[in-house]
């Protein structure tokens, strides 16, 4: 058995809850009676567990990175669609098991091809694709890379570009994405990763990377939403990517104003390496 192969593994199935998803079906359960008033049925609860359905939902979601929606009651089955992320989610990290697995082959590709530099992620939420490259790091025992952590930790910032006028996901209207310093810093004590390699570095980004102290970067994952967050992420942190280097884009099919950033910084610097897919959300080039 390859130990690393299956540590790595361990790791992705906890940050994405798939070890103890029954359980997670049946908190679902739970809440959808609480949210549309019905009596809690115990039998229908504990049958949750076994539901295949919703089992199979979980399963897809966890894979793409997508929200679950789900809605209403047939019997003591649940159906249909309603956000219910805020409330039951137990997993540490959004991006899902594809983009999971997509990160963990770049940071293991940099190691292989000795690309130099750290890994970074702006926009890390609860900070499981930070713990994941960490543990690839532990993994293959190495010991001179730094895995920055760059978040506000106090959510998105109202929108202040016209750009990101329509899509307002601060912490008054998303409470959820807004994640402490201090919680970060729990999760990866929970999965004994957390050390000096580990550097967090706080702030929007607009105060906190100009000063940041990175020097070269092997992998940079933007995970910014936003038009402005997004280009200050690129704009400070780009011209710190090696040659051979990762450049990860979370949302950019799913948000515009994330695309519109990439593509206007892409543009405006020559960038002509064509982006690839990761999956329905993601995308990602090289340096070249």
């Amino acid at each position: 058995m390859d130990l690393r192969k299956a540590y790595l593994e361990l790791i992705k199935k906890s940050l994405l809850n798939e070890l103890y998803v029954e359980l997670e079906a049946q908190l679902l359960y739970a809440v959808l009676c609480a949210s549309h008033g019905y009596q809690l049925d115990l039998d229908g609860f504990w049958r949750s567990r076994a539901d295949a359905d919703l089992l199979e939902t979980l399963a897809e979601a966890k894979t793409q990175g997508d929200t679950i929606l789900l809605q209403g009651k047939q019997g003591d089955r649940i159906q249909g669609r309603e956000d219910l992320r805020n409330y039951t989610e137990y997993a540490h990290t959004m991006i899902g098991r594809r983009r999971l697995d997509h990160l963990q082959l770049c940071v293991e590709t940099v190691l292989k091809e000795e690309v130099r530099g750290d890994l970074v992620e702006t926009g890390v939420w609860r900070g499981g694709s930070c713990i994941l490259m960490k543990a690839v790091l532990a993994a293959n025992t190495v010991s001179e890379r730094k895995v920055w952590v760059v978040d506000s930790f106090a959510g998105l910032p109202a929108p202040s570009h016209a750009e990101d006028t329509a899509y307002d996901m601060s912490r008054e209207k998303f409470p959820f994405l807004a994640v402490s310093l201090d919680q970060v810093r729990e999760l990866f004590n929970r999965y004994d990763l957390l050390d000096d390699q580990v550097k967090f570095l706080p702030g929007w980004f607009r105060d906190s990377l100009p000063q940041a102290p990175i020097q070269r970067i092997a992998v940079l994952r933007i995970d910014a939403d936003l038009f402005e967050s997004t280009s200050d992420a690129l704009t400070m942190l780009y011209s710190k990517v090696s040659k051979g280097g990762y450049i990860i884009i979370d949302d950019y099919r799913v948000l515009p104003p994330c695309k519109r950033a990439v593509d206007s910084f892409r543009m405006s610097v020559g960038i002509q390496t064509p982006l690839k897919d990761i999956d329905n959300y993601g995308v990602f080039w090289r340096k070249s």
